[in-house]
């Protein structure tokens, strides 16, 4: 089918932004009008490998002129985001300034900083020029979004030469994340890999509540899928799932929230009965029974794991008391440093702090692979009691 100004129609997805309940955004998404009359996406042209690299970039001229028209006709004031395929910009490299994008957009009178330039790339091949036009729409104003976020090329190597203002999560990872929960803690690192450095995450390709639960969860400002609003024709009273967005927001808070009071509830529980046992068996780490002292206090914890003793320099300086079904057994580990571990690292601030006891993150055990919470206790100044507990919920008694 022969592409035209004729059969080409821009359309807009809305995204969502937590922070507000409202849209942040539209992302253009190219559409034509087909023979019988139905409106179909553009998607398969621009991925057929038989689409060349001109008339990929043709047809994609005629839907981001027409989207920037229907924006400036709707005098809409969100921020508008463009795929832009890095390859299109070689014809630039010595001559940013006559890229169309930006010269529309100020013909138009649109703010060139409402405008934000999603590169998007499979094999990510730029070199030190496009550095020249990258820098020209951020010059002019506009946020720069990194699209599909690793898959494929170098993560690091993309971020460190696009230096992006957003990068959208790649939807696979979304997906998956459903059913296992490497995919899930996956997110969770990008996200805080991401606010680490500064830039915003946008979850992509959401479908069903609980991906967006999933999502929410991992922290992120920005939403957009099928689940939340459909690409539409027109930016004017855009069909959004704003109640089910809310309401899946407010579920996560609130699991959230519960789990913080879980944790203190533990925490205060475990304090009460470590606490007893110290009363109760003093300097009990100088006695030849200190593997009975910790059996018993191994029959005391809810859902432990394993019991041990490190010095103040995270070396350890007993066995491993380990409670298995029913009984406790016993494993070398003495002499090992888990200095750098992230759980020894988090005592040490409190401890630091003139806290004397405290609850780890959650983390994988990396041998039960169970999400666990290390619980951690000051016995001596230099000497600390871990305990490595399942999180799950107890009753408290």
């Amino acid at each position: 089918m022969e592409f035209s100004e004729n059969n080409i129609i821009a359309y807009f997805q809305p995204i969502l932004c937590a922070a507000s309940n409202k849209i942040f955004s539209y992302e253009i998404l190219g559409r034509f009008l087909a023979g019988d009359g139905t409106v179909k996406s553009l998607g398969p042209f621009f991925s057929d490998a038989n689409t060349t690299h001109e008339e990929a970039l043709r047809v994609d001229r005629i839907v981001r002129r027409k989207a920037l028209e229907k924006y400036a006709q709707e005098n809409r004031k969100e921020y508008l985001f463009i795929n832009i395929r890095l390859s299109w910009l070689g014809d630039y490299i010595n001559k940013p300034e006559e890229m169309p994008t930006i010269r529309w957009a100020r013909e138009l009178g649109i703010d060139p900083g409402k405008i934000v330039i999603e590169i998007t790339e499979e094999e990510f091949n730029a070199d030190d020029r496009h550095i020249n036009i990258i820098s020209y729409y951020k010059n002019e104003g506009c946020k720069i979004a990194l699209d599909d976020y690793g898959k494929n090329a170098s993560n690091i190597d993309r971020l460190a030469f696009l230096k992006p203002d957003i990068i959208k999560i790649n939807i696979d990872y979304i997906h998956k994340s459903e059913t296992s929960y490497h995919y899930r803690e996956y997110l969770r690192s990008l996200a805080s890999f991401a606010e680490s450095v500064g830039i915003e995450v946008l979850y992509e390709g959401i479908e069903t509540p609980k991906q967006l639960e999933i999502c929410m969860s991992s922290r992120g400002r920005l939403y957009q899928g099928f689940l939340i609003a459909r690409p539409q024709d027109s930016m004017n009273d855009a069909a959004v799932n704003k109640d089910l967005f809310i309401s899946v927001s407010d579920d996560t808070h609130n699991k959230h929230y519960k789990t913080i009071i879980y944790t203190d509830l533990l925490k205060n529980y475990l304090d009460s009965k470590v606490g007893y046992f110290l009363i109760e068996n003093p300097n009990f780490y100088k006695k030849e029974n200190i593997g009975k002292c910790l059996y018993n206090l191994c029959c005391e914890l809810p859902e432990v794991i394993r019991i041990y003793l490190c010095d103040s320099k995270g070396i350890q300086i007993s066995f491993n008391f380990e409670w298995n079904s029913g009984e406790v057994k016993y494993q070398n580990y003495l002499g090992n440093n888990w200095a750098w571990r992230g759980f020894y690292q988090e005592a040490m601030e409190e401890f630091i702090s003139g806290n004397k006891s405290g609850l780890s993150s959650a983390y994988r055990d990396f041998t039960t692979k169970e999400r666990i919470l290390t619980y951690f206790h000051e016995v001596t100044s230099d000497i600390y009691l871990f305990a490595d507990i399942k999180r799950m919920p107890i009753v408290f008694s």
